[in-house]
């Protein structure tokens, strides 16, 4: 269970706050952004300086320096270069750093890999990483980003440990192997910070209260209260991965901005070394990106990428080659100002012609090195890469985490528009290269505080603000899936109609643009936040698709038994207008024996790409949208389908079995049993029952299902409406 004190804090603040009402991207002609001030608002940037042969330069002066945000020169308030345990002053005074700074914190994030070269390919280079000359007090922890965001190692400094979780992190291993190891270890993390051990003998000294009272004392490896301090890292590291499961690089990002937000706490300068073969980001996820680049500057996050392809060759670039050459050709041919209609197709321009602005972005978009590189570079590191021997750039990565500068200054910044401020940081000396951030995104400090992006702030306005407001029409609710002993899975639904959103027309692609934000909330009976989760999402839609189409954001979330709240916003960008609803729901304590989820309505299937063990909505080979809308039309070819799982208890011998009953008035009409499958690995059994509405005289129904396996039973329902049309 997460418990957002921060985001709960800053709920309270902007309260108080008129400023944020309307503080939200908006249209050009929106008006001005509110403002809010503040005295002072400390920018901490760490950078790295070598001559060009590659050499640290240990010698700089504030008078060397050059500092631009957003155009405007700085006045540093403090410069130091940092070494080790120590920190040389601009005075060329040495002070020791206090011991939690004097922490160097590294995570080695990896990709799942399918090739067995760039397996052993990065398996080598994490390995000589960690083996090679480290700096004074490097902490490193091992994770895996595969369907979700999996723990294998938390922070130390045993290099035979580290070894160990490289080879499984590298061993082609799937997640669901995966999985029960990394939800060890958080339990393991979780009970060590309540006082006791993985065998629940007392612990005692080993809370956050102590490692702050023992802040000023020598720093070991194995002191509680450095100990206690980077357990708390590593779960606020891990604090998202149940909300984040998701296909390809819109999983990255979110597993990567995890990371950041359990970082940026700690003082001092952290890296992640990101192991993977590139990214494919799309349009919409141009806006998540930015955000984790911004989150990770303002937080002193360093990434190193490193392209486990190694040299590339020209097969590895053929798409997005060939994708170039399409639009260079079908460009040569459009004319200025012509158009495409449903009659013209063939007149004027061709449909190649049409799609070679596309082609041209695709191309570029095709390179999976390039936004890696741009992480790499944004955050003051650089791309490791074009190479199958990575020794030589990761003792580089080894000098910086050991050896760096941090400077200060205050940009008084007078409007916290949520726009990017770009950083420029320039020198007059000769020979000289400079790693450092690129910019960042103009946020309050609590807002910082509390991890937030900027599209989140008019989205927890609106939250706190508690006004019930249908401006944005959606639906909102939970489907309540597997319980388990630390928590019951839930899946927060948010369905959005398209045709609700205001579109912004792209003449150059012949399509519209929809942009909306969301954001939602649980809250337990103390109205405490225990689950906050938050998305943006763009797409380019068809004038078909904007009048039928619907977003469905499936959202998995875990908490205890008791009573909650769910609180549930959602901002249409263009129109800056907000809709806002409050649901209640209960969740009830594991029982023994048989388990049933939700009976939850289908709205549509997809192929899925595999077996997803972090996505629940899987039936034969297929991925599920379920929908909110129990409303059946009564026509030929539509169907009553509802989706639900039966949970197997291993311990009882006996297959379990399911009966399906259908009321109306509370009067039992029919009730049929239901032949079940085999369970799967995970003791799953998922089903859809389909009637056809066509065979159901309208009105409205109650369907109640019941699993029993041996002498024990679960029961779920749901009321559909068949409407007569």
């Amino acid at each position: 269970m997460k418990h957002w004190m921060c985001l709960f804090a800053l709920t309270a603040a902007v309260a108080i706050l008129p400023a944020f009402a309307q503080q939200a991207p908006a249209p050009a002609d929106a008006g001005q952004m509110p403002t809010v001030k503040t005295t002072v608002d400390e920018v901490v940037l760490d950078f790295i300086a070598r001559d060009k042969k590659g050499k640290p330069i240990t010698d700089l002066k504030p008078e060397d320096l050059t500092v631009m945000d957003n155009g405007a020169k700085e006045d540093l308030t403090s410069f130091r270069l940092v070494q080790g345990a120590e920190a040389i002053t601009q005075t060329g005074a040495t002070t020791k750093l206090d011991p939690l700074r004097q922490l160097r914190l590294v995570t080695l994030a990896f990709e799942a890999m399918g090739e067995p070269d760039q397996r052993k390919r990065a398996r080598t280079a994490a390995t000589d990483l960690i083996k090679g000359e480290q700096g004074a007090n490097v902490f490193y922890s091992v994770v895996v980003i595969d369907t979700r965001l999996l723990l294998l190692q938390q922070f130390t400094s045993d290099k035979d440990a580290l070894a160990k979780a490289i080879d499984q992190a590298t061993s082609g291993t799937g997640s669901t192997r995966l999985l029960p190891e990394s939800d060890k270890l958080k339990s393991d993390l979780k009970r060590y910070l309540g006082g006791q051990t993985a065998n629940g003998a007392d612990q005692p000294g080993t809370t956050l209260t102590t490692a702050t009272q023992t802040a000023n004392q020598p720093v070991t490896n194995g002191g509680d209260a450095i100990q206690a301090k980077l357990a708390s890292i590593m779960l606020n590291m891990l604090s998202m991965d149940a909300a984040m499961a998701s296909q390809g690089a819109r999983l990255s990002i979110a597993a990567l901005e995890s990371l950041v937000r359990g970082l940026q706490s700690m003082p001092g300068r952290k890296s992640v070394l990101y192991f993977t073969w590139g990214l494919y980001v799309t349009p919409e996820l141009d806006v998540p990106f930015r955000n984790l680049e911004s989150m990770a500057n303002r937080g002193n996050i360093t990434f190193y990428c490193v392209d486990t392809r190694g040299v590339m060759t020209s097969a590895l670039n053929s798409g997005a080659t060939d994708q170039l050459n399409s639009a260079a050709k079908a460009g040569s041919g459009i004319a200025v100002g012509t158009g495409v209609t449903a009659s013209n197709t063939n007149r004027g321009v061709s449909m190649d012609q049409m799609k070679s602005s596309d082609n041209a972005e695709n191309a570029g978009r095709a390179n999976v090195q390039l936004p890696i590189r741009d992480l790499a570079e944004a955050t003051g590191g650089f791309l490791i890469g074009e190479s199958n021997d990575l020794r030589t750039p990761l003792r580089q990565v080894n000098e910086e985490i050991s050896s760096y500068y941090e400077l200060t200054y205050n940009p008084r910044i007078e409007n916290y528009d949520g726009s990017f401020r770009k950083l420029k940081l320039d020198t007059d000396r000769k020979n000289l290269v400079l790693h450092a951030r690129n910019g960042y995104f103009a946020l309050p400090p609590e807002a910082r505080a509390a991890g937030l992006a900027p599209f989140e702030l008019p989205l927890l306005k609106a939250i706190s603000d508690g006004k019930i407001s249908s401006d944005v029409e959606f639906r909102a609710g939970t489907v309540t899936l597997q319980p388990g002993n630390d928590g019951t899975d839930l899946s927060l639904l948010v369905e959005v109609p398209l045709h609700g959103l205001q579109s912004k027309t792209d003449p150059a692609k012949n399509s519209l643009n929809v942009h909306f934000s969301l954001g939602a909330l649980v809250k337990d009976s103390k109205g405490d936040v225990v689950e906050k989760v938050t998305h943006d999402r763009s797409f380019q839609v068809s004038a078909d698709q904007l009048k039928m189409g619907n977003f469905v954001e499936k959202m998995p979330v875990v908490v205890a038994p008791g009573k909650y709240t769910l609180e549930t916003a959602v901002m249409d960008i263009e129109s800056g207008k907000i809709g806002m609803e409050r649901t209640e729901f209960t969740v009830a304590a594991k029982a023994k024996g048989v388990g049933l989820s939700s009976l939850t309505m289908v709205r549509s299937f997809s192929p899925a790409k595999g077996p997803d063990p972090g996505e629940p909505f899987q039936f034969q080979g297929q991925v599920i949208t379920p929908t909110l809308s129990n409303n059946v039309p009564r026509v030929e070819n539509s169907f009553l389908r509802l989706f639900f799982v039966v949970y197997r208890d291993a311990s009882i011998p006996a297959k379990p079995t399911m009966e399906i009953e259908l009321l109306q008035n509370g009067k039992s009409l029919t009730k049929v049993p239901l032949p079940l499958p085999e369970a799967d690995a995970q003791g799953r059994i998922p089903y859809v029952m389909t009637i056809p509405a066509a065979a159901i005289p309208p009105g409205v129904y109650e369907v109640r299902a019941m699993a029993k396996q041996g002498d024990t039973a679960a029961e779920s329902k749901t009321e559909v409406k068949i409407e007569a049309m």
